[in-house]
């Protein structure tokens, strides 16, 4: 159980740094409306263990959001947008439950539930978190279109770059 918590502080750590040192500069602006970024950190919360209480979960995402909004200088948007995506969590693993149940001490990835359970799960959850992130955002629904093309847009690079990442590693 250590290892595995020790294996994952270290992997975070690794993913805040990529985050905040090399894909905080990469913005693309598509059309001159719309904004290509790649949000990487809550792959953070996506791949906490399963037994994790949701109150620790919502304490980590909270830490980690604060982190990543002091270096991007938004006030609290991503820490809102992480926070909520951790708390739905383990609703979705609730929902997303194997016949087997889930293992203890295992790692959540491709390996232990299945490459689809896998895709499913993390997409989901990288969808809320990036559709909550945009439209904290905004903070009106004024920008409706743009809050929808800028999570599909972001979804879809960081989604690959989340299947590259459980793929290679």
């Amino acid at each position: 159980m250590n290892r595995l918590y020790a294996s994952h502080l270290i992997t975070s750590i690794i993913i805040l740094l990529v985050q905040i040192l090399l894909l905080k500069n990469i913005q693309i602006d598509v059309f001159d409306r719309f904004t290509l970024s790649v949000l990487i950190y809550p792959i953070i919360i996506i791949l906490l263990p399963v037994e994790m209480r949701r109150s620790a979960v919502v304490l980590i995402a909270f830490f980690v959001g604060l982190c990543i909004d002091t270096f991007y200088d938004s006030p609290g948007v991503h820490t809102a947008a992480l926070v909520f995506t951790g708390f739905l969590r383990a609703y979705l693993l609730g929902i997303m439950e194997p016949r087997q149940g889930y293992r203890n001490n295992v790692a959540i990835g491709p390996k232990a539930y299945g490459f689809s359970w896998f895709l499913y799960y993390a997409g989901i959850l990288l969808f809320i978190h990036i559709l909550t992130y945009f439209a904290i955002d905004a903070f009106t629904f004024v920008y409706f279109i743009k809050i929808i093309v800028n999570t599909i847009l972001c979804f879809f690079i960081s989604y690959i770059v989340l299947i590259l990442y459980k793929t290679l590693f």
